[in-house]
């Protein structure tokens, strides 16, 4: 995936599991009420115990909390919390939608419509300042104090939140030219900011290995200059700085895009991309390895890797998602899938099953930027759980590992 609040103000953190106004309406919906875009359905009721917990508030002026490396397999309290949580409520915390709104206002009431637990800003780039994002993601808590709000900040050409209070951040190929102690002292001023206006993930670093061979023909990431390094080893190096300045500025990462897009030409956002070379076993692949134990969660592409599973996309494939990533490569974190909504790489997919897909092949966080099809998601992967046991019990560990995701971003209390 690629991007084309008020100063002082407080921001504000949930004490439980997943949007209670999301929840609620997804178990309106399923109960027969027509409601909004929602429809109607067989009935699930909303999740419960919010009391006794009370909310967190900080200042915005005060220094952040510094997030500990290492991604986490699901705490013991976020899994009872998801275990006492209803279907419905479990289903949404698994979706991210997304805000292209600029005026706070507006952009709580798009929150409102869309059933989903976490939220990326998708307004055009450029047009919101610090002070507008933290009065946007301001207004986003007071609709939905659970929600997990990120943005997709890399640097360069992939720039979304810009203007007064965000120092420009030069692209990935240009911080890669800099001491890696200097990359993460960077990257603790740009995701300092980042926290100050309200984001809690970041979907970044690229962890990415484009060769000096391919650097010109490949259209996602050399082309426009993403590239952390032209070795696996130089990409791991500096895309481990670029999580240490985010951690240590109180925010959470997503490396991107598993397996790896270095030896695609195509951009999976306007094409459908084939890796013909990358295994199971290549370097490149061990650069996610070697960055799984400090990285918050992990993106999985929408390419298609022939000699791994020539059949599917990589966020639809359980070859990748399952088999490689969390068993052979042993990652017990949040597996996020790249966009499931625009993406021109998944048009011969339907669009209502393929947040269902991604889930159904071992991923955790479903993210679709077209706020006008993710409750289509929604509902298809709720109906998909109530006629399949064992997809309902792989919803409940889902939601178990984005909560404490959540939990770790500061979001949410399990406990």
């Amino acid at each position: 995936m690629r991007a084309g609040g008020a100063t002082g103000a407080v921001r504000r953190r949930g004490r439980v599991a997943t949007g209670l106004v999301g929840a609620a309406l997804l178990a309106m919906t399923t109960a027969g009420c027509a409601m909004g875009p929602w429809g109607s359905g067989g009935g699930e009721p909303s999740p419960s115990g919010t009391a006794g917990t009370p909310e967190k508030t900080r200042s915005t002026s005060a220094p952040p909390s510094a997030i500990s490396s290492g991604a986490a397999s699901p705490d013991a309290a976020c899994s009872a919390k998801a275990a006492s949580m209803s279907l419905s409520a479990q289903v949404q915390t698994l979706y991210m939608g997304a805000i292209t709104q600029r005026t706070p206002s507006v952009a709580a009431g798009e929150l409102g419509q869309q059933m989903v637990g976490s939220v990326i800003l998708m307004t055009e780039p450029g047009s919101l300042d610090a002070d507008d994002a933290a009065a946007l993601t301001g207004a986003l808590r007071e609709q939905d104090s659970e929600a997990l709000i990120a943005a997709d900040q890399e640097g360069g050409e992939v720039t979304r939140l810009s203007g007064s209070g965000f120092t420009p951040i030069p692209s990935a190929e240009e911080q890669a030219g800099r001491p890696a102690d200097r990359i993460t002292s960077d990257w603790t001023t740009w995701a300092g900011e980042l926290e100050r206006a309200g984001v809690d993930l970041d979907l970044a670093p690229v962890a990415d290995v484009v060769t000096a061979d391919m650097s010109t023909r490949n259209q996602p990431i050399g082309q426009l200059g993403r590239g952390y390094g032209q070795t696996a080893s130089d990409v791991t190096t500096n895309a481990g700085a670029v999580i240490a300045g985010m951690h240590a500025a109180g925010v959470t990462t997503s490396i991107k895009h598993f397996p790896g897009l270095g030896d695609v030409t195509a951009n999976t956002d306007e094409a459908v991309a084939v890796d013909t070379t990358t295994r199971a076993d290549s370097d490149t692949v061990g650069v996610f390895a070697a960055l799984s134990g400090s990285t918050d969660t992990i993106m999985v592409g929408s390419a298609i890797y022939r000699q791994i599973d020539p059949d599917n996309p990589a966020l639809f494939s359980s070859a990748i998602v399952t088999d490689l990533l969390r068993d052979r490569l042993g990652y017990g974190g949040v597996i996020v899938s790249d966009d499931l909504g625009a993406a021109a790489a998944l048009d011969a997919y339907d669009v209502a099953g393929r947040g269902t897909r991604f889930l159904r092949a071992g991923g955790d966080l479903a993210l679709d930027v077209d706020p006008s099809t993710v409750n289509e998601m929604v509902r298809n992967t709720l109906e998909a759980a109530r006629s399949d046991q064992d997809f309902a019990t792989q919803i409940t560990d889902k939601a178990a590992r984005v909560l404490t995701l959540k939990q770790r971003a500061g979001v949410v209390s399990c406990g």
